[in-house]
């Protein structure tokens, strides 16, 4: 039976900082030394199984075109009924899926393996389905397959498949916050894994200890065993410094070397260290742990402005995939204080909400983890503040929107009375002049037009017109007036020209020389008089509306006398009213 070597280091560590990182290495056999270039221009029908596994190694970053040679792996073992190629295929489709197809992989691994009926491989299998479980963040689901894979593995007393099992089933328990269950388990992989770290066929148990090691230096740190983990860290650190091919996890000791001395209370020294870390980390985990430790050094310093972008970063991971470890829950707590503290309402009930949110997400999957997290604000609190918070933003909505509404009233109040004020300083000055003068205006009487009419010298130097034209189209003038002719519709020069029995040019010379005005601006100011005199000596008729007046007065349309009032005394029609009616 081919052996088959799958390590499934899961690190709570600082590798992703936010939650496990099941890190999963292909330990592949001497058979891959072959030139993967030849394989790969192989027809996919006609690969081994060694030369699939080989092409599905280096189309890691091709998912799409590694998925095709995972399917064919499978499908060809199952017409070969193959139970072990089966279950290899599986394991393979375990690493290319995620979420519940990626479970669906893990079940049928178990399925076939107990087919099989090998121990080793049945207790390797529930391995794989609980790390499909952990990958999806299941960690309850994930520590009972662990645990039957423990009691299948340890049948056989295979002390490295033993350990390793131990090694997933502690690495649960940390999550979940069973620190002390997950210590004994912890010391008891690295005291085996310190002696037995060398490379085995195609595993190297040098990260079996390595990981380990880290994950009990944490779980030391929440248990506050910090002169133990002192030792714990020296040792890791004179390790990778021994050991050049794994020099990239020196900063995870650094890291440590911050995390306790965050718990401590170290905080000058820890965000030192962290930050250290941070600048040796050649890896591309965004090392969220690193950065929340940071924030809360920085807050518990009073630093909060510098505080703040790391918990918003925080925010962000979580805003993305909407989980959150639950260690970073003190995260949200603080910036609920720090709107809290600043009055930003709305800010301090978004955070409100997402702790609810996320404390219901703990409450069902981590039951035991959410009784020992250590909160500030429990739920029943979240629930309050968030009660005394949506009642204070729905006042201060009602204050903003009563004040832009008293905003606005008082501008119309002000623009009404400026308005108001505005026509009475310009108008008023102008009503009473050009009122007055124009009352003043004396009628040109006929006797005046004859004596004008009988002066050659004017009418040869202005008109040019025989006299007797002249004075026979200023009497027909004086009756057009007396008789009130002009409030009749349609009056044109040239009717009024027919009617003086003349042309238009003379009749526009007349008017011009004797009243001073165009045709336009006679006809006009004749009917304007009238209606001021209308409402000046018949009170009844100011109640007639504007539209009639101009009507009776010969206008065809109301715009026409309303501008034509304007211009001739410099106010609106309807304020001349209300002057009229204030006055008597």
């Amino acid at each position: 039976m081919e052996k088959i070597i799958y390590f499934y280091p899961a690190i709570q560590l600082k590798m992703n900082n936010l939650k496990y990182i099941f890190l999963t290495i292909f330990i592949f056999g001497g058979f891959y030394t072959l030139q993967s270039s030849q394989k790969m221009q192989k027809p996919i029908g006609s690969l081994s199984y060694s030369d699939l596994e080989l092409a599905i190694k280096n189309l890691e970053n091709k998912p799409d075109e590694q998925w095709k040679y995972i399917h064919h792996f499978i499908q060809k073992a199952k017409k070969e009924n193959n139970f072990e190629k089966t279950r290899r295929g599986y394991v393979l489709a375990t690493f290319s899926t995620r979420g519940n197809e990626q479970i669906t992989y893990g079940d049928s691994i178990v399925i076939i393996a107990k087919k099989i009926n090998d121990n080793n491989i049945i207790g390797d299998s529930y391995l794989s389905l609980g790390m499909s479980y952990a990958n999806n963040e299941n960690y309850p689901k994930a520590l009972d397959a662990f645990i039957k894979g423990y009691d299948y593995i340890k049948k056989n007393k295979n002390p490295y498949l033993i350990h390793n099992a131990e090694y997933q089933i502690a690495q649960t328990k940390s999550y979940l916050g069973l620190y002390r269950e997950a210590h004994v388990l912890l010391t008891n992989c690295v005291s085996f894994f310190r002696k037995h770290h060398e490379k085995i066929e195609d595993t190297h148990y040098a990260y079996y200890y390595l990981y380990s090691l880290i994950s009990l230096i944490e779980t030391n740190s929440h248990l506050s065993n910090f002169r133990i983990n002192k030792d714990l860290i020296q040792e890791g650190i004179e390790f990778v410094k021994n050991n050049p091919d794994f020099k990239e996890y020196y900063a995870y000791f650094i890291s440590s070397e911050g995390t306790d001395l965050y718990y401590q209370k170290k905080y000058s020294a820890s965000v030192f260290k962290l930050q250290e870390a941070i600048r040796l980390y050649s890896d591309t985990w965004k090392h969220l742990t690193d950065k929340f430790y940071i924030g809360m050094s920085l807050w518990k310093m009073e630093k909060k402005e510098e505080a703040l972008p790391y918990f918003l970063l925080l925010d962000h991971e979580y805003n993305e995939t909407q989980k959150l470890d639950p260690k970073f829950r003190p995260a949200f707590e603080m910036l609920i204080r720090y709107y809290s503290e600043r009055n930003d309402s709305h800010k301090q009930l978004e955070y409100i909400d997402k702790l609810i949110t996320l404390d219901k997400a703990y409450e069902k999957d981590y039951k035991y983890l959410n009784s020992t997290l250590n909160k500030e604000y429990d739920t029943k609190k979240l629930y309050e503040e968030k009660e005394i918070l949506k009642d204070k933003i729905m006042w201060e909505r009602f204050i903003y929107f009563s004040l832009i509404g008293l905003f606005l009233t008082l501008m119309l109040v002000l623009l009404f009375l400026r308005r108001k004020y505005f026509i009475k300083k310009q108008y008023l000055p102008l009503y009473n002049k050009d009122f007055t003068e124009n009352q003043n205006e004396k009628p040109i009487f006929r006797n005046e037009i004859t004596e004008s009419a009988n002066d050659d010298s004017i009418i040869n130097d202005h008109l040019g017109i025989n006299p007797l034209i002249v004075e026979n189209v200023l009497k027909i003038l004086s009756d057009f007036e007396k008789e009130k002719q002009f409030l009749k519709k349609n009056i044109s020069l040239a009717a009024m020209a027919k009617l003086c029995g003349t042309n238009t040019v003379y009749l526009s010379k007349i008017i011009n020389f004797y009243k001073k005005k165009s045709f336009n601006e006679y006809l006009n100011e004749l009917r304007l008089d009238h209606i001021v005199s209308q409402w000046k000596n018949k009170p009844k008729t100011r109640y007639i509306s504007i539209q009639k007046t101009a009507e009776n007065a010969g206008y065809n349309t109301t715009q026409t006398f309303t501008k034509n009032f304007q211009e001739k005394y410099h106010i609106p029609p309807t304020y001349f009213l209300n002057r009229l009616n204030n006055e008597g």
